[in-house]
């Protein structure tokens, strides 16, 4: 029996007009010309990736596909469909969904279009499906790298938690991130700079806090471009709750007066009791 999800050997068992006829010496299964990397004869051995077409019908490529169900790999996002999930390239023919049961609750936590998910592929009936490695499934890869402490890692979100965010590294290394080492609103597949912060045995700790004079330049821009996409207003002031500060711009109220005072020392803001304005000059 051909399985698909992943690579198998074939033999060409003959040509037909739309491509070569593939068998394991049972059943046969079509290798379209376009999916070929060369021409073949009969008899020949040919590597090949097994996905369902449209029909959900077993077909051949021999394309060199970024997952398997064997080999989990990265994988790019193309299609974000709001209560269904989101479809990742994998370098076949067709693209892979991964369930919005394997995606957070909240859909703004969920990868964009471009951004890569870490995949492995899984069978249901005939389909394919793209399924994100949890946090042991990534720790139990096989990796010959080891980071030193101090030292900066892209990565890119694999998991979200109330104690913090899952990363993994272009290494497959995970890197945990505690919540009080967070900065702003994450989602899945966002793409990171981590400061390794601890070395274990196997995983790593990470910070995804700046410098506070880099914060601080950040969270003022963050105010100034809420204040001219909103006509120079903003329904807020240095004694608005925490609740409304994170609601229109997702930062601490902490964050925020730091950010504003140094706005309105600078002379860039003025404020009444309800609203603050950008000061025209």
């Amino acid at each position: 029996m051909i399985n698909i999800g992943d690579y198998i050997k074939l033999e060409v068992a003959r040509k037909s007009d739309l491509g070569f006829m593939l068998t394991d010496g049972n059943d046969e299964i079509l290798l379209h010309y376009g999916q070929a990397k060369k021409e073949h004869e009969v008899g020949d051995k040919v590597l090949v990736f097994i996905y369902p077409d449209k029909k959900r019908r077993p077909t051949a490529t021999e394309e060199d596909v970024f997952a398997t169900v064997s080999k989990p790999g990265f994988v790019t996002v193309k299609e974000v469909i709001p209560g269904t999930g989101v479809f990742v390239d994998i370098n076949a023919p067709k693209d892979i969904l991964v369930s919005k049961d394997n995606l957070p609750f909240n859909e703004e936590l969920w990868p964009r279009n471009g951004e890569k998910l870490f995949v492995t592929l899984k069978v249901k009936g005939d389909a394919l499906l793209a399924k994100p490695l949890s946090r042991f499934e990534v720790q139990g890869l096989h990796k010959k790298v080891s980071y030193e402490e101090r030292s900066h890692q892209n990565a890119f979100v694999v998991r979200i938690s109330e104690k913090g965010l899952g990363l993994i590294t272009n290494d497959l290394m995970y890197v945990f991130v505690p919540t009080t080492q967070l900065r702003g609103i994450y989602h899945l597949g966002q793409e990171v700079e981590v400061l390794i912060t601890k070395a274990l045995e196997d995983e790593y700790y990470g910070s995804l806090n700046q410098q506070k004079e880099n914060m601080i330049d950040t969270d003022k821009e963050i105010i100034l471009a809420f204040l001219k996409n909103n006509h120079g207003k903003m329904p807020l002031t240095a004694k608005s709750s925490a609740e409304d500060v994170f609601r229109y711009l997702k930062m601490s109220r902490k964050a925020f007066k730091r950010a504003y005072g140094g706005l309105y020392k600078d002379d860039i803001i003025s404020f009444d009791e309800k609203e603050t304005k950008l000061v025209i000059k």
